[in-house]
């Protein structure tokens, strides 16, 4: 069945939430969020048909969602949503006709996905790619993931605790003891408060002064 009309302007409504708690257009979500956008994941994916109302509709939710866990450095969260975004895609692609910026924006939900796969540890993204297969060139999915995995090499390293279930558990009542906690808005005091509240619910967490000891941060 399609979305129910009552979905539509929740979800609306909690886009706007989400919208209205930042200080500029390009601000992340915060913990204080992680409610509303987990509360969209849940609408969005509740099982539906396939056709094509219902994938144009789900489509741009689940970019939302991405690249809002994106923005928050939850490359485990944003991983969850963008296999059923590609698989979306694809499903979108055999009942209607993809322009030049329906695949545009297609091409770059997978180079974000490999890249978002490979932000931890290096990810081949095989199912990745026999989901677009056939969807793109193979030419063109070869090129895409090897820029999206060389841009990834020259990132900064992070500990792929974060990519654990134990972790994405407990983030968000961390995060806000860090906002209530800490005097200056420096990532050193940050880092420090991370490592120290994490370590009380049992998570061993190592900074990314830790894990990269030749850059240095302020």
């Amino acid at each position: 069945m399609p979305f129910l009309q009552e979905d539509l302007e929740r979800i609306a409504e909690l886009y706007n939430i989400i919208e209205s708690h930042k200080e500029h257009e390009y601000a992340s979500p915060t913990y204080m969020d992680s409610p509303y956008l987990s509360e969209m994941a849940e609408l969005v994916l509740r099982r539906r048909d396939n056709d094509i109302e219902t994938l144009e509709e789900t489509i741009p939710a689940l970019w939302y969602l991405t690249q809002a866990y994106d923005k928050m450095c939850r490359a485990g969260m944003s991983v969850k949503y963008y296999t059923p975004l590609l698989q979306a895609h694809t499903e979108l692609m055999k009942l209607r006709e993809y322009d030049s910026e329906d695949m545009e924006g297609f091409e770059n939900c997978f180079y974000l996905a490999v890249k978002a796969r490979n932000y931890y540890e290096p990810d081949d993204c095989s199912d990745l790619v026999a989901i677009v297969s056939g969807s793109l060139p193979d030419e063109r999915i070869c090129e895409l993931l090897f820029s999206a995995q060389e841009n990834r090499r020259g990132f900064i390293k992070n500990d792929p605790v974060e990519k654990t279930e134990e972790y994405l558990a407990v983030i968000d009542k961390v995060e806000e003891k860090i906002d209530k906690a800490k005097q200056m808005n420096f990532c050193l005091e940050y880092w420090n408060l991370k490592t120290q509240f994490l370590f009380e619910h049992g998570i061993l967490w190592r900074s990314p002064a830790q894990l990269n000891p030749g850059v240095m941060f302020d």
